[in-house]
């Protein structure tokens, strides 16, 4: 015996409360949404406000009913959401442009101690030796601090990079089911520069890091060479907990290893071209013409066709 559409709507409430706890309070004065419409709707009131992973969701629950004329709306409005999901982990996440303001600076005391090591090595001057060794780990310790910060902004950049790519790819597949849909045309493309912008920051951050690892593996061996040179009676103090056990160099990734260091010369600036400001801005140029709440009814409509939108 088939279940009665009241036991499965029953089963969905259930199975919302179970899965989505953070949109009780959404669900408490409105139906619970049991069609692709439904959830559709719902969507876009979390759409609305700024919700976007509940709104991701509830798109996803409404493509996954397989409603023919609900799919391009829904994959549209879930392009809007995937991106401003994106937009919401820049802002959230450490600011790339501070790692690499951190990062500068870091690179060009790194390459002055690796002169400076090399010099006195050169020379076999004791008292520059000892100079250059205590230049080289302080240069290193501030190296391994902005690095840290680099990686974690490239963390947070990697995380709005997927969000981006299915976001586009939400845009392109409401355009394929709806080629006369030109803004899912547009958005597509906008997300598309803004992919490539965060592409951009995300391989010169990269680039940065694999020049301070590379800093780093290169005053380990020097400070290593320099300790060698000092007599015991006229050693500073032993760096071990300073440098802590990657005094031989460390070790890179490997999707670090080979790059180049010209970043490490004096006056070379590497600057991220992506902000969570500049993308904000994408976003407000995305049409939300598609993310209108459909009448609830037994028959399917066609969307409105009023496409004097408003900017999202």
């Amino acid at each position: 015996m088939r279940p009665s559409v009241t036991k499965i709507k029953i089963a969905l409430a259930l199975a919302l409360a179970a899965t989505r706890p953070a949109l009780a309070g959404e669900l408490t004065n409105a139906v619970v949404p049991a069609t692709a419409r439904g959830f559709y709707n719902s969507g876009t009131r979390l759409l609305a406000a700024k919700k976007y992973a509940d709104a991701e969701k509830m798109f996803q629950s409404s493509l996954a009913a397989q409603d023919g004329p609900m799919q391009p709306l829904a994959l549209y409005n879930l392009g809007h959401a995937r991106f401003g999901e994106g937009v919401e982990i820049l802002k959230k996440g450490p600011d790339a442009q501070q790692a690499t303001a951190l990062g500068n600076p870091a690179l060009v005391r790194g390459g002055n101690a690796i002169r400076s090591a090399e010099s006195a090595l050169a020379e076999n001057n004791l008292e520059k030796m000892v100079a250059a060794y205590l230049e080289g780990r302080g240069a290193r310790r501030n190296l391994r601090a902005a690095e840290k910060a680099v990686q974690a902004a490239m963390e947070t950049y990697g995380q709005a990079l997927q969000k981006w790519r299915r976001a586009a790819d939400d845009f392109k597949g409401a355009m394929e089911l709806k080629p006369a849909d030109t803004n899912a045309l547009r958005n597509a493309e906008a997300v598309e520069l803004g992919i490539a912008q965060l592409v951009d920051s995300l391989q010169q951050m990269q680039a940065m890091a694999g020049a301070m690892g590379g800093q780093q593996a290169q005053l380990g061996k020097l400070t290593g060479k320099l300790k060698g040179q000092i007599p015991a009676p006229d050693a500073p103090p032993d760096g071990t907990g300073d440098d802590g056990e990657d005094d031989d160099g460390g070790v890179q990734p490997d999707s670090l290893k080979g790059r180049e260091e010209k970043a490490a010369r004096e006056g070379d600036q590497m600057q991220t071209q992506l902000s969570p400001d500049a993308a904000s801005q994408i976003l407000n140029g995305l049409s939300l013409d598609g993310s209108r709440r459909l009448p609830m009814g037994d028959t399917q409509g066609a969307p409105p066709k009023d496409k004097a939108g408003r900017n999202w």
